[in-house]
């Protein structure tokens, strides 16, 4: 069973399914090359998710500490 509680367990998840079509020279779930798209499009905006979480805590340090 796969536990997505975060971001980075999305993102670990994606580049699972992309090595193993790589490495098994066949496409999960579809037949066509849209399908790695949308995965990369995923981890992407995993990564933004993360990264905007990341600098708003940096902010309300920073403003805090004023």
């Amino acid at each position: 069973m796969v536990e997505l509680k975060s971001p980075k367990d999305v993102r670990k998840l994606v580049c699972r399914w992309i090595t193993e079509a790589c490495e098994n020279k066949k496409l999960p779930f579809e037949r066509d090359g849209g399908t790695i798209v949308q995965l990369l499009n995923v981890w992407l905006r995993t990564f933004e998710t993360e990264k905007v979480e990341e600098l708003t805590k940096r902010v309300e340090k920073l403003e805090g500490a004023k």
